[in-house]
């Protein structure tokens, strides 16, 4: 169960991938943007030939209630992704192509005060790539999704889930390669890809508030439907980048999906979050975010595990992570 557990913080914390400032190309130069007396509007941007290395750190603690067990366990988990954007061109009709490569994966959890994994991309030792998840894992890095951007940076089309399906299913029937493939879809890319839809649609000016409302499809999990509120609350200098400071906060829940026999079946998910994010109006883009959530959800176990209790596992997990913006070149 501990797999499919981890594949579920995975897919909350792509989630909210679009919020990723180290001392990297533009992020080192000293920005001319000035601070605005009225309105501005926060528009993402993207320039073709850049390259953006964004990294994301998570360390998440979870108590689970499993059934016929009178004590909770404890599990303690860190993660963390680092991706490329890769701006390849830009489209006759304002749009781009955008291609994200998985770049390092690295991964420890310890249960019950006992290490279960530990695992990192970059090393290539037998004892890493053989440890829980390891293999498979291992495949994921390289990997490569192309999106086609129209000039509103909606999604027309993307490419590259096919052979990432593929690598997966050559890594065999395995738990861990399951739980990847039923979350790795089409929808899923197009979610992490979806960042102007955090962004206020009009200009907006010190105290502004706007909602962002997202459906966030998660396979056999079901959808996650996140409810927020965003405010500009000031403006910061973040490093050498003179930013916008947006807060926000907010909840999840989850729709269950139709898929109820599956190893990551989900009856209910309920959860807050609250974080803030800094938005850089000369680069286009966050460069780094901040956020807590505090969810509680039931996972229903399947019968082999001798799950026969209404209701299954209960959960409650609190996930501290940041998202920074490593390079813009």
């Amino acid at each position: 169960m501990n797999k499919s557990r981890l594949i579920i913080a995975v897919a909350l914390v792509s989630s909210l991938s679009w919020f990723g400032c180290n001392k990297e190309g533009k992020l080192n130069e000293p920005s001319t943007f000035k601070t605005p007396a009225g309105p501005v509007e926060l528009k993402l941007k993207w320039t073709a030939g850049e390259r953006i290395v964004q990294d994301m750190n998570m360390k998440q603690t979870m108590e689970m209630n499993l059934p016929g067990r009178p004590a909770p366990m404890k599990q303690e988990m860190t993660m963390a992704q680092e991706y490329g954007l890769n701006v390849l061109k830009e489209t006759p009709d304002g749009g781009h192509e955008v291609e994200m490569e998985f770049l390092r994966t690295r991964m420890s959890m310890a249960m019950g005060g006992k290490q279960m994994a530990d695992f990192d991309s970059a090393k290539k030792s037998p004892e890493n790539q053989a440890g829980p998840g390891g293999d498979i894992f291992s495949k994921i890095v390289g990997s490569k999704i192309r999106y086609f951007l129209n000039a509103t940076n909606g999604i027309d089309r993307l490419e590259g889930v096919d052979e990432l399906m593929n690598k997966l299913a050559a890594s065999g029937q395995t738990p861990e390669a399951g739980a990847l493939k039923g979350m790795y879809n089409e929808g899923f890319f197009k979610q992490t890809m979806s960042q102007s839809r955090y962004l206020p649609p009009k200009p907006v000016q010190l105290g502004d508030t706007w909602p962002v409302e997202i459906e966030f499809p998660m396979g056999s999990i079901g959808t996650l439907e996140l409810d927020f509120t965003f405010t500009l609350k000031s403006w910061e200098m973040h490093g050498q980048r003179n930013c916008a400071r947006l807060d926000f906060d907010g909840t999840v829940k989850n729709k269950p999906g139709t898929d109820t026999a599956g190893p990551m079946s989900i009856s209910s998910l309920d959860g807050t979050l609250s974080g803030t994010s800094w938005f850089d109006p000369e680069l286009g883009m966050t460069i780094d975010t901040a956020l807590n959530q505090d969810l509680t959800m039931t996972m229903n176990l399947p019968k082999a595990a001798g799950a026969a209790a209404p209701g299954g596992m209960k959960m409650q997990m609190n996930q501290l992570m940041t998202i920074k913006m490593a390079s813009v070149k």
